[in-house]
């Protein structure tokens, strides 16, 4: 009279079946926003360390600067002024002495202040004793030594100075953990019946 008869049993049946389907598909959907939202964090995390690292448009405004060309409307324009130096002083003192200094290779390093001005010191001394020996070739004029100096070294040191201690590798490690952190904390793990974890 209690007792549950066959066909009750295979209701029961189809009925669980159905709950589990629902309960997957609810799963599902709140994993599949989640995944999307975690891809999109890291894209941006990652888009953020390119543009960290791609400094190669610093050394082409330089040499664009140096040569006598300006920046009109974001297109630049070769000007009728005297240039700072020629091609030739780009392609074979500067691009050589300060593209070690703009790679991610540097700047995810990890050196001392010591080491880090030694490096500066040796790379002016050498772009300077270009300078004055090859004058004539790179068509340099005297007075003009002191400003091309003075940009160089404020390139190579801005530059060098976010490997201090390994300055960058820690400030990208602690911008990834809260940026993790973050994520963990807007999605709480799922819980069951009773508020207890599945």
């Amino acid at each position: 009279m209690f007792g549950i008869n066959r066909e009750d049993k295979v209701e029961i049946a189809a009925e669980k079946r159905h709950m589990e389907f629902q309960r997957e598909q609810n799963t599902l959907g709140v994993v599949a926003p989640v995944e999307q939202t975690e891809l999109i964090d890291q894209q941006g995390k990652s888009d953020l360390l390119k543009w960290q690292q791609e400094l190669d448009p610093e050394l082409q405004n330089i040499a664009y600067r140096f040569t006598g060309w300006v920046k009109v409307d974001g297109i630049w324009t070769k000007t009728k002024a005297t240039p700072l130096c020629n091609d030739k002083f780009m392609n074979d003192v500067v691009a050589p002495q300060l593209e070690p200094f703009l790679t991610k290779n540097l700047i995810n390093s990890n050196f001392t202040e010591d080491r880090i001005l030694m490096d500066l010191k040796h790379t002016a001394n050498n772009i300077m004793a270009n300078m004055a020996d090859g004058y004539d070739l790179y068509g340099i004029q005297f007075q003009n030594y002191d400003l091309i100096l003075r940009v160089l070294k404020n390139t190579m040191k801005s530059s060098a100075f976010r490997a201090l201690n390994g300055w960058t590798k820690k400030t990208d490690s602690t911008v990834f953990k809260k940026l993790e952190s973050s994520f963990d904390n807007a999605n709480p793990q799922q819980k069951g019946v009773l508020g207890l974890r599945k």
